[in-house]
């Protein structure tokens, strides 16, 4: 078996709970790191990547129009109209983000 070195970038907050935790348990920090990785147990996605990719792309079309429409209120000096255009679009970066 071929061993690979991994390098990870802690903030200090991190680096310390390691230390925390290597000295708590008597061994090197590798060693933690490396027990983490082995019996971390993963939570089940809420969705499967392609689907999440797949409805935001659709999300993001929909922002498209919603910025055509705004853009024709815009033109049409309708700007009454505007206040739910920019609630949807609010709504929608909002649904995007979470599937990120």
């Amino acid at each position: 078996m071929v061993r690979k070195q991994v390098n990870v970038s802690l903030n200090d907050a991190e680096f310390a709970a390691l230390n925390f935790l290597a000295l708590e348990h008597n061994t090197k920090r590798s060693t933690i790191l490396k027990n983490l990785i082995n019996h971390h147990q993963l939570k089940e996605p809420k969705m499967m990547p392609q689907q999440a990719l797949a409805i935001n792309h659709q999300l993001k079309k929909m922002g498209n129009n919603l910025n055509q429409l705004t853009k024709l209120a815009h033109q049409n000096g309708q700007m009454e109209s505007l206040s739910p255009l920019y609630e949807m679009r609010d709504e929608l970066n909002q649904i995007c983000q979470q599937l990120k």
